[in-house]
């Protein structure tokens, strides 16, 4: 290079041109990918623990009959007292007419779709049916079967 030549300062060398801009396009995709994954992950906990907005304490009791089912004397209330410090009020209990249940069962009465959800949970019977009647004293039967000794605990 001699003095009379001009050096063009306004110009970039265009060797590292691609490759620093590829750099920074990597290093954008991967922050998004991340703060992705993180948003997904925390709504995802926040569904599994306030699916409806309130805790069980914050609802209001599930009222339920409990019936015996397979003819064990006082069934049903050794099963109510059980139930005792869950969101469950008993309005009555009772004996099915006739003592064949080998599994405890609920059953459906008024209630609705989620209250049934709650009352599983809160019991563990996953039995259930539906016999809906507007003018039963509860939302729900709990029969209690032959498996009792799985739900009182």
């Amino acid at each position: 290079m001699t003095m009379d030549e001009q050096i063009d300062l306004t110009t970039k060398p265009s060797g590292k041109k691609w490759s620093s801009k590829r750099g920074s396009w990597f290093l954008i995709l991967a922050v998004v990918i991340v703060a992705l994954a993180v948003g997904l992950y925390y709504r995802s906990i926040n569904r599994k623990t306030a699916s409806d907005g309130y805790s069980e304490d914050q609802l209001p009791a599930i009222k339920v009959v409990i019936l015996n089912g397979c003819g064990y004397e006082q069934l049903a209330s050794e099963f109510a007292a059980a139930m005792s410090h869950k969101n469950i009020e008993v309005v009555s209990l009772g004996d099915t007419p006739r003592p064949i249940y080998d599994k405890s069962i609920i059953v459906m009465r008024k209630g609705d779709k989620q209250d049934l959800e709650r009352l599983q949970k809160m019991t563990g019977i996953q039995r259930w049916t539906s016999a809906m009647n507007e003018f039963h004293s509860a939302e729900f039967d709990i029969i209690v079967g032959r498996d009792y000794e799985t739900y009182i605990k």
